[in-house]
């Protein structure tokens, strides 16, 4: 089959992202074309073995990760060896709504560059905090935490935000962003961490899906305006 500059770029996310969602694949590259669209050309990329779908259940959303195929195509492209999933992550939610942010940060335009957790380790990351991201855009570096609520505020403001209020040698950040799945756990942090100038921006990841990076959906402080990151 012939492979489109869109399937050849939905190749090259897939190998840093890992795995996508039919919701995610859809918001990237096909946001002019129905969901039903979006369905289909994955068909047929997976037939081609360019894919390869799981899905755990009928009622859960499938996932989606290169196939050998899809590794051979970008590793003709480039030369580069090109690594294979066969396993979903375990920690799906948390791992998926990090790729949301990937979206996100490639829709906003201007993007340097974005390597999530997963990535980090490769590219000779020293510090003892390892990011669930880090990105680049409009010349501004931004570090990346996305919160669950799964343990308690001061324990994520000890391990996480004590180190990002020290600074990270060498890497100069514009700003720590921590994203919540829920306003309630949002508002809890904000007030917990204080007023940090701005340092510390805070959002929800609806707000984030719904507005993108460039809409005002972060916050200094609980309560206050929101603002565009950039």
């Amino acid at each position: 089959m012939r492979l489109t500059p869109r399937c050849m770029n939905l190749l090259r996310l897939l190998s840093a992202a890992r795995w996508l969602t039919t919701r995610q694949i859809h918001c990237r590259f096909f946001p002019a074309a129905s969901m039903d669209a979006a369905r289909k050309r994955l068909r047929e990329l997976a037939a081609g073995g360019y894919l390869l779908m799981v899905r755990e259940g009928r009622m859960s959303q499938a996932l989606f990760t290169l196939g050998r195929a899809g590794k051979r195509a970008l590793e003709t492209a480039s030369s580069a060896a090109v690594a294979l999933e066969r396993r979903p992550p375990l920690q799906r939610e948390h791992y998926l709504a990090v790729n949301d942010l990937r979206i996100a940060a490639e829709l906003a335009g201007s993007l340097a560059y974005f390597f999530a957790y997963w990535e980090l380790p490769g590219l000779g990351w020293r510090h003892r905090l390892i990011p669930d991201a880090v990105f680049s855009m409009a010349d501004r570096t931004f570090a990346l935490e996305f919160d669950r609520g799964v343990e308690g505020v001061q324990f994520f403001i000890r391990t996480k935000i004590a180190t990002y209020r020290r600074g990270l040698d060498g890497l100069p950040l514009a700003a720590v962003l921590v994203i919540t799945d829920r306003e309630p756990r949002m508002a809890s942090l904000a007030k917990a961490i204080g007023d940090t100038g701005g340092r510390m921006l805070f959002s929800t990841l609806d707000a984030v899906r719904e507005k993108g990076l460039l809409g005002p959906v972060f916050h200094r402080t609980p309560g206050d305006s929101g603002v565009p990151l950039v």
